[in-house]
């Protein structure tokens, strides 16, 4: 935009120094017309004057005066001609410099309307580049809201997931409870005639109905028809190998509910086996 406005800007300069060029020399053609002129009128005084002393003088220089005033007035009527021609072309040159500087003015006012334009294009680039600046400050803060966001939602999901499996925990363990309860009110009315014993270091064959390693419960089916009491630790052992041990903790006629004690062997292994056997210690 700047290489156009300077190029437009040289030529207006060009033109007006072609202008003025031609004006000076109309000007000094016209000087040089009037020298001719007064020239002229300085011959015509002469030549006046002559012919007054001709008229005192010579008939004969009257006539050659005559003649040479004939002459001059042919060609005083040359220099009428050329004046009048000089200042046609004078006119004319005087229409071509004002058409000259019409043009010039209309180029002016264009040229000042294309600057204005510029100056407000050039406003219209500058408060695009300032938006895009200020949009640019703002992707850090929405990416650090995004991963604020994505991390809230991962905390959701765990706790979510945790929610579920707590759920599906307190199903398993209000399960084992509500089986115990319905065991233990059919077992109440056997529970007076049978209550056998069971010696330490008695081994009772089982098999294990239910099992729950988050709650750490593990439901037997037999109860005090076998001789169990509440608070009865067992070790827990299958094809002769040593799995865990569990504390009795709800004991109903045919069935109990013990709880596997911690960091006492490989509680995991319980899966892995449908028929226990119970050592009392």
């Amino acid at each position: 935009m700047v290489k156009v406005s300077y190029i437009v800007n040289s030529i207006t300069l060009l033109l007006l120094f072609i202008s003025g060029w031609k004006i000076s020399s109309i000007i000094a053609e016209l000087d040089f017309s009037q020298e001719r002129l007064t020239e002229f009128n300085s011959k015509v005084a002469g030549i006046t004057l002559a012919l007054e002393e001709a008229k005192k003088g010579q008939v004969d220089r009257l006539a050659r005066e005559k003649r040479k005033n004939v002459e001059l007035e042919d060609q005083n009527n040359a220099y009428v001609d050329e004046v009048l021609d000089l200042t046609r072309k004078r006119d004319e040159l005087k229409q071509v410099i004002e058409s000259n500087i019409k043009e010039n003015e209309e180029l002016s006012a264009t040229i000042q309307k294309n600057k204005v334009s510029l100056a407000g294009a050039d406003t219209q680039i500058e408060a695009s580049r300032q938006e895009n600046r200020r949009i640019l400050l703002t992707i850090p803060n929405l990416q650090a809201e995004i991963t604020n966001l994505e991390n809230q939602i991962l905390n959701e999901r765990k706790r979510q997931k945790d929610l579920d499996l707590e759920i599906a925990t307190y199903d398993m363990e209000t399960s084992i409870l509500k089986d115990h309860y319905k065991l233990t009110i059919s077992a109440l009315r056997k529970d007076f005639y049978e209550r056998p014993w069971l010696d330490r270091g008695e081994r009772v064959s089982v098999a294990y109905s239910k099992v729950d390693l988050k709650s750490g419960l593990l439901m037997l089916p037999i109860g005090k028809n076998y001789g169990f009491e509440q608070n009865m630790r067992f070790a827990v052992r299958a094809n002769g190998q040593s799995i865990c041990q569990v504390e009795i903790k709800e004991v109903a006629f045919d069935h109990c509910v013990a709880m596997i004690i911690p960091l006492m062997g490989n509680p995991n292994k319980l899966k892995e086996f449908t028929k226990l056997d119970l050592i009392y210690l």
